[in-house]
C-alpha cells in the first residue's frame, strides 16, 4: 500500500512539472499565431471602415473596404453598400494616391454605383455615376469633395441629379477639427436647376482610437420664407 502510495505521488509530480513546463510553449504558438494572423492581415492590404449618418434622407448606414495588392502597384480597389430605408446601393471604385507623404496626402477615388429600392422588386432603381472623392491633407489642415450623378429616370424612379459635398477642416488639436461645408444638388433635365444649396459649419471630434463624430449645421438657401431652412447632419465614422 505504501509502494502504491509513493508511485502516485511521484506520478502527480511528473504530470504538474510537463503541465507546468507546457505553459510557456502553450503561450508561445500562441502568441505566434497572433503574429502570423496580423502578418496576414498586414499582407492582405485590406482596411475597413463603417459609418452612419442622419438627416433629412433618414438614418443611413455605409459600410466599405479598400484593398490594395501588390498587382496594383500603389492602387487600391475600393467597395462599400449604402442602406436607407428599403433602398440599397453597391459602390465599385479605384482609390489614386496622388502624394502621400508625412506633411502632404492627396488621392482620388473614382466610383460608379448602382441602386436597389427592394419595395419595388423590380431591378435596379438608380445609377449613381460618375463618382469621384478627394481627399486632402496637408498639416492641420483637411479637404474632403464629393461629386456624384444620380441617374433615376430610366428606371422610373425619379428625377436626375448632381449632388457635391465640400468642406475644409482646421484641426485645433488631436481632438477636434473645425471648418465651412457646403452641399448642392442641381436638378437635370427641363425642370431643373439648383434645388438645394446649403451652408454651414462642420466639427469632427475624435471619439477615441479609430472614432470619429462629425456635426454638420447648415442653412437651407433653396427654402421658401416661411421656413426656417436650419438643416444638419449627424455622422459617426470608425476605420480599421
Amino acid at each position: 500500500m505504501k509502494t502504491h502510495t509513493v508511485w502516485l505521488v511521484r506520478l502527480l509530480v511528473m504530470v504538474s512539472i510537463l503541465a507546468i513546463g507546457s505553459v510557456p510553449m502553450v503561450y508561445a504558438d500562441a502568441h505566434e499565431a497572433g503574429e502570423e494572423e496580423m502578418a496576414e492581415e498586414e499582407a492582405s492590404g485590406a482596411s475597413g471602415w463603417f459609418r452612419t449618418d442622419t438627416d433629412s434622407l433618414g438614418t443611413q448606414i455605409w459600410v466599405g473596404a479598400s484593398h490594395a495588392p501588390d498587382f496594383l502597384g500603389g492602387l487600391s480597389f475600393d467597395t462599400d453598400i449604402y442602406v436607407v430605408g428599403t433602398f440599397g446601393e453597391l459602390d465599385l471604385g479605384l482609390g489614386i494616391p496622388v502624394v502621400d507623404s508625412d506633411s502632404l496626402s492627396l488621392s482620388f477615388l473614382p466610383m460608379v454605383g448602382i441602386g436597389f429600392d427592394y419595395a419595388a422588386a423590380d431591378g435596379p432603381s438608380s445609377l449613381i455615376a460618375p463618382q469621384l472623392f478627394t481627399y486632402l491633407t496637408a498639416g492641420s489642415i483637411y479637404f474632403e469633395s464629393w461629386i456624384q450623378g444620380f441617374f433615376n429616370s430610366p428606371f422610373d424612379y425619379g428625377d436626375d441629379s448632381i449632388y457635391t459635398r465640400d468642406f475644409i477642416l482646421y484641426s485645433i488639436n488631436d481632438t477636434i477639427a473645425i471648418g465651412p461645408q457646403v452641399e448642392v444638388t442641381i436638378g437635370l433635365g427641363d425642370e431643373g436647376g439648383l434645388s438645394s444649396m446649403v451652408v454651414g459649419g462642420r466639427a469632427n471630434v475624435g471619439y477615441g482610437e479609430n472614432n470619429t463624430l462629425g456635426v454638420f449645421v447648415g442653412f437651407e438657401t433653396q427654402k421658401d420664407d416661411e421656413e426656417t431652412g436650419i438643416t444638419g447632419r449627424m455622422t459617426f465614422i470608425r476605420t480599421w
